[in-house]
């Protein structure tokens, strides 16, 4: 209740304030004024100095003439002082326009509605201040739908798992199935999938933190000692998978963070066995191309759209949600590597498409 007294104190005070234009206007009228009224003694001075100084004027000529030019003095300085404080006003008012709705749209955005673009305008400042705001706005939007998407996405992968166990274990509580291997197998599947999740989630959790308030460690190491070590976990799996590997990784000194490369690794790994389509092996290439050392896996696979290639290293999309049921995908595996890549080593993440063969590229800066 304090808080919300507290916060509408503070709008009233807001909506009552003195404009900025007033002050602006006053300031700058004020040594409007000055200027004028200096000019107008010195302009005065100096012609009625002039007209004395003719042979030909007479000295009561001389007094009509210095009365005249005082009276005509007297009343062209008020109306031009009136005119020029009437006019900058008015111009700082038009100046000012853009901030108005720069504050009106903020506020839409506090109230959580997305305001229309705001127009630019002829000045460079104003149109740098409403091209970020603008941008910002649209990438609020963006983070809005996301988030709406991801909400939807989690209440349905963990509806499906969960569902399943309820309904085995209802079963078997009531009687109508016993339980065998094939349940129990069944059921540890779904709880599998509920922990991998989970254990993205928490993954991505902590690259977000990282990101957020410190900077990863990085050492020089040589990367194709810390790559070999990353894809000599996934022997056993594809032996089983019966997937081939073709490695190429030349050596070369990185300065890297080797927990956060192999994490990499590792998501592109699991991502490229999970969805494999064919009979293609898996290639992984290293190589430094330039001023970037480059890791490229390959791996065969059902088509992508060019939208699906933009998007997927975007937090919670999926590809096709029927074949993420199949193969279990959680959509965050590839948003941590661009996480890690992008953020904390300053790299580039892309995907190109050929064939049904897909093949996400790493680079990674190299010092010199």
């Amino acid at each position: 209740m304090f808080l919300k007294k507290l916060i509408k104190a503070k709008k009233d005070r807001a909506k009552h304030s003195l404009s900025i234009i007033i002050p602006i206007t006053l300031l700058n009228s004020g040594i409007l004024i000055i200027f004028l009224l200096i000019s107008s003694y010195l302009i005065y001075s100096t012609a009625c100095f002039l007209v004395a100084r003719l042979p030909t004027v007479q000295e009561e000529k001389q007094m009509i003439f210095n009365d005249q030019l005082a009276l005509f003095l007297f009343i062209l300085l008020p109306s031009t002082i009136l005119t020029g404080i009437v006019l900058h006003y008015w111009v700082t008012k038009k100046m000012f326009k853009p901030f108005h709705e720069l504050i009106e749209h903020t506020q839409a955005l506090k109230e959580g509605r997305f305001p229309p673009e705001i127009r630019a305008r002829s000045y460079r400042e104003i149109n740098q201040l409403t091209h970020t705001f603008n941008d910002l706005t649209e990438r609020l939007k963006y983070n809005e739908k996301s988030r709406d998407q991801m909400l939807t996405n989690m209440a349905h992968d963990l509806r499906t798992p969960l569902s399943n166990i309820n309904g085995y274990l209802e079963a078997m509580k009531d009687g109508v199935i016993k339980g065998d291997k094939d349940i129990f197998s069944s059921l540890h599947k779904e709880s599998d999938r509920l922990i991998h999740m989970i254990n993205q989630l928490q993954e991505m959790s902590k690259w977000n933190e990282i990101t957020s308030h410190t900077l990863l460690e990085k050492y020089n190491l040589e990367i194709q000692s810390v790559l070999h070590e990353s894809l000599s976990l996934f022997e056993l799996t594809l032996k089983n998978k019966k997937i081939s590997l073709l490695t190429e990784i030349d050596p070369c000194t990185v300065s890297i963070n080797k927990e956060g490369i192999q994490q990499a690794l590792t998501n592109l790994m699991q991502n490229a066995i999970q969805y494999y389509e064919g009979t293609s092996p898996i290639s992984v290439k290293g190589e430094k191309c330039g001023g970037y050392y480059q890791i490229s896996i390959t791996n065969p696979g059902l088509p992508l759209t060019e939208k699906d290639q933009v998007s997927l290293f975007e937090r919670f999309y999926r590809v096709d949600t029927a074949r993420n049921q199949k193969t279990g995908g959680t959509g965050l595996g590839l948003a941590i590597v661009k996480e890690i890549v992008v953020t904390q080593h300053k790299g580039e993440v892309f995907i190109e498409s050929t064939n049904n063969h897909h093949t996400f590229f790493l680079h990674l800066p190299l010092n010199h």
